[in-house]
């Protein structure tokens, strides 16, 4: 009777330390970093860039930012996006508009960079289910149909301890 007991604690011991604190069995949670290019001379207001961050190698609980790198011919003060959130398991889209500034009002960058300058902001926290197909657009919703100067546009989501 003893050594059954010791055999099922070790057992549940083995399982706890395989999960982690994602409760994924076996496997060691990354973050998740990917850029996509944009048209740097037009990126139109129709342009989507999709995201299908793989859940399997997600841990349930993540912080999701969006990241921008554009150039010097940037020639606004400030980016307004939509992160939008679909997936399998969802009814209906979740959508997130964020507002970057990008210059001080003297028009002098707030962002890390000398020629290709870079900015990241939170967007909030998420919760995958391990059944999950989710899917991330990103798009900007600038007056104009095409604005110039941005070259890439990176979706993060970093684990939560």
């Amino acid at each position: 009777m003893r050594a059954r007991v010791i055999y099922i604690c070790i057992v549940l011991c083995t399982l706890l330390a395989a999960t982690g604190c994602n409760g994924r069995l076996g496997m060691h949670v990354m973050p998740y970093y990917e850029f996509r290019h944009v048209d740097a001379d037009d990126w139109r207001n129709t342009d989507t860039l999709r995201f299908k961050p793989d859940t399997a190698l997600l841990a349930a609980d993540n912080e999701l930012s969006i990241s921008v790198r554009l150039g010097q011919h940037f020639n606004y003060r400030d980016l307004w996006l939509v992160c939008e959130r679909r997936s399998n398991l969802m009814q209906h889209p979740r959508r997130d508009t964020l507002h970057l500034i990008l210059a001080n009002p003297r028009g002098r960058w707030t962002t890390a960079g000398v020629v290709l300058h870079e900015t990241e902001q939170a967007v909030g926290q998420i919760h995958f289910d391990k059944k999950e197909s989710p899917e991330f657009l990103v798009y900007h919703i600038m007056r104009e149909q095409g604005i110039q100067g941005i070259f890439d546009i990176g979706l993060h989501l970093e684990p939560m301890h």
